[in-house]
């Protein structure tokens, strides 16, 4: 972990991360990059006021979603390898060199199929996976290109499940899946993270299926499934984002990652059916862009910006 700065040092660190943030704030609101979609008040919130931010990046059929917390960051997932590019420009546009964490929810392509791009440009100081059973191994070129990249990049390894806990910034993380060592898939294997910062609680479900949302529920205190924002499981599959797990979760603001015309049908139209019984603040990056939810800790609201489809 790299040494802590002076506090001097720090300061002057926010004070340029600031005006960089409000300068490119400021050219994306005039060229029209990003559209206000929703507040918890009539106050806009906007990347530069915002303590907490969630960044569901256009990436196509997978998962990257950039998280920061305060002074800190965190990348889960990286989708396909032809998506590096684009991360990279995201998280560059974002004034972001190094990221405290790197996740790979679980070892399937459209998941961590970029970290290798991403890696060379931008290092990790924690990498995080899941555990999972030797079975399920990947025997994937993507899967090997993946296990040198972490080892190249000098980043610390975890390998996590549920009960496990770190933190990022002022916002408590805790590990709710793998539940189990015995899943009988990659998907049912997905780190499954409760994101709290304040009283806002986001969940971050990879791509995991209804029959480890059923093994979650079993083993949770339910308490601890409500979220303000979840990203829905498996790009909204109707494998995924089953009645009970929603009926748990209630969900103020959901996110769904999916390609334009994707070959999957993602997302089914029941499954948002199921998410619009508990809101209508759903967002597609294959309808809307990139997805950006802010949380603004002076005001305590909330407040969805999406860059919308060319």
């Amino acid at each position: 972990m790299a040494q802590q700065k002076p506090r001097e040092t720090k300061l002057k660190d926010k004070i340029i991360y600031a005006i960089v943030v409000v300068i490119l704030t400021l050219v994306a609101l005039i060229s029209g990059k990003y559209t206000s979609e929703n507040s918890q008040s009539s106050e806009n919130i906007t990347v530069s006021d915002a303590e907490f931010q969630i960044h569901m990046i256009d990436v196509g059929q997978g998962d990257s979603i950039f998280i920061r917390a305060d002074d800190q960051t965190m990348l889960i997932d990286s989708a396909e390898s032809s998506e590096g590019e684009t991360i990279i420009q995201y998280l560059n546009a974002q004034g972001v060199s190094e990221l405290n964490y790197a996740v790979a929810t679980h070892m399937h392509a459209d998941h961590i199929g970029s970290f290798p791009k991403v890696f060379n440009a931008i290092k990790p100081q924690i990498m995080l996976e899941p555990v999972f059973p030797d079975d399920l191994i990947p025997t994937t070129k993507t899967y090997e290109k993946y296990l040198t990249a972490v080892e190249d990049s000098g980043a610390e390894y975890k390998a996590l499940k549920a009960g496990d806990s770190f933190t990022l910034g002022n916002a408590e993380i805790s590990v709710l899946a793998p539940v189990s060592e015995e899943a009988n898939s990659l998907n049912n294997t997905s780190l499954v993270l409760r994101v709290q910062y304040d009283d806002i609680v986001c969940l971050f479900t990879g791509d995991m299926e209804t029959q480890e949302e059923k093994t979650l529920l079993e083993a949770t205190d339910p308490s601890l499934l409500k979220a303000t924002f979840l990203k829905a499981g498996h790009h909204g599959s109707d494998t995924s984002s089953g009645e009970k797990f929603l009926e748990a979760v209630q969900p103020e603001y959901v996110g769904i990652s999916c390609g334009v015309d994707n070959k999957y049908g993602h997302p089914a139209e029941s499954t948002l059916e199921h998410l619009r019984n508990y809101t209508d603040k759903i967002y597609i990056t294959a309808q809307q862009g990139d997805i950006v939810f802010l949380y603004d800790h002076d005001t305590k609201t909330c407040n969805v910006v999406t860059s919308g489809k060319e």
